[in-house]
């Protein structure tokens, strides 16, 4: 139970950073400028990819996963078409 409440904490906190980073890449503009490593989308994906390592995962925790990992990569793609 303790895991399942620490993963669903930080994917509500990672949801809410990558809502962020979404509505910024939307925009066109530069994410938390002063917060450079928060500020980049891999950051991010190399947290939820270090959740779906834990065991025992809940499946609609693994789709949370999957769905913000699609996510990034939408704001990657648009970050990388922007450049």
């Amino acid at each position: 139970m303790l895991t399942r409440d620490y993963v669903e904490r930080e994917l509500s906190h990672i949801e809410k950073m990558v809502a962020l980073l979404e509505r910024d890449a939307q925009a066109g503009r530069a994410a938390m400028p002063y917060a450079m490593r928060v500020s980049r989308p891999s950051y991010w994906r190399e947290r939820i990819d270090a959740l779906l390592t834990i065991p025992g995962m809940p499946c609609h925790l693994t789709k949370l996963c999957h769905a913000l990992l699609a996510k990034i990569a939408g704001i990657e793609s648009r970050n990388g078409a922007a450049k």
